[in-house]
């Protein structure tokens, strides 16, 4: 009886590992593209804003509401950057997938 517990225990945890580590790896894909959909809006804002004060656009009000919406959408976007952002500020915290990206590379090539 308890090498059954104990078989039904490890086939439990090696599943778990399994499904945490694939958790794990789609966050981790989520969190990337959200910061590269973050630096694509923010790019641009800028250009937008770059426009705006051109002189022959400055003071436009289609314009205007343009650059306060692309604004908006950035600050929008920050929220859910901090949710699931795997970064403390520009520092990579260290990659737990490095095998499992080195072993997908292999596999492709």
């Amino acid at each position: 009886m308890i090498e059954i517990i104990l078989i039904i225990s490890v086939a439990l945890n090696v599943f778990f590992a399994f499904y945490l580590r694939w958790l794990l790896k789609n966050f981790t894909f989520l969190s990337e593209n959200t910061h590269n959909l973050l630096e694509t809006i923010e790019t641009f804002t800028n250009h937008l804003s770059a426009v705006y004060e051109l002189e022959a656009f400055y003071g436009d009000e289609t314009l205007q509401n343009l650059l306060t919406h692309s604004r908006q959408a950035v600050e929008e976007i920050k929220v859910y950057k901090d949710i699931y952002a795997i970064t403390n500020g520009d520092e990579e915290i260290e990659d737990i997938f490095n095998d499992t990206r080195e072993e997908e590379e292999e596999e492709e090539q």
